[in-house]
């Protein structure tokens, strides 16, 4: 089992077919967001919503966003972040005169003024055992695990050849083959 860690993050983005709106009411209520943490949420920003997490995790975050339409990205934490294709156009970077951009500014966004404060870990104060579809619990012993189950048919074998010895028998010995003949040595002679 590998120890690496990963983060989900989102970043507004919709499936194809999905509905803004419905999206937005599916994402609100797996989160208990208000519309405040929605509008967030969906601003078009990489946010990491869990980071530190094992894959098995990270994988039943992506699971329920993708089923509410919502599509996140999953990376190994530390990694560098992919380029995001924001929904809403990013504002240009600013460079200043003279100075050449460094060569990640494509994935950064520069402001005037004020500075971007760094992106939010688990904005929405949630843990993965408060999402319906994450949450998990062991069944009491001896529940049943199946929601149908089929007594399987009993098999037919034919015993007809076969007999119980009597009581006392020595059932442990087989028949041996006779013991082959000794090998012929009258064509050998011994050198003196």
């Amino acid at each position: 089992m590998s120890d690496q860690l990963f983060e989900v993050a989102f970043s507004g983005q919709v499936s194809e077919d999905a509905n803004l709106e419905d999206v937005k009411a599916r994402v609100g209520k797996m989160f208990n967001a208000d519309d405040a943490k929605l509008a967030q949420l969906f601003s078009g920003k990489r946010i990491v919503i869990k980071k530190n997490i094992d894959q098995a995790t990270a994988a039943k975050y992506k699971t329920a966003l993708n089923r509410a339409g919502a599509e996140c990205e999953v990376i190994p934490s530390g990694a560098a972040v992919p380029p995001v294709q924001a929904a809403a156009p990013a504002a240009a970077p600013v460079e200043s005169a003279g100075a050449s951009a460094p060569p990640s500014a494509e994935y950064e966004t520069r402001y005037e003024g004020e500075i971007e404060p760094p992106p939010q870990t688990d904005p929405l104060g949630i843990t993965g055992d408060q999402i319906e579809d994450l949450a998990a619990s062991i069944a009491p012993v001896g529940s049943e695990l199946q929601d149908s189950y089929a007594e399987p048919e009993e098999p037919q074998i034919d015993i007809t050849g076969l007999d119980i010895a009597p009581v006392g028998s020595d059932i442990g010995t087989a028949k041996k083959d006779p013991e082959p003949p000794p090998p012929d040595t009258s064509g050998i002679t011994l050198a003196d």
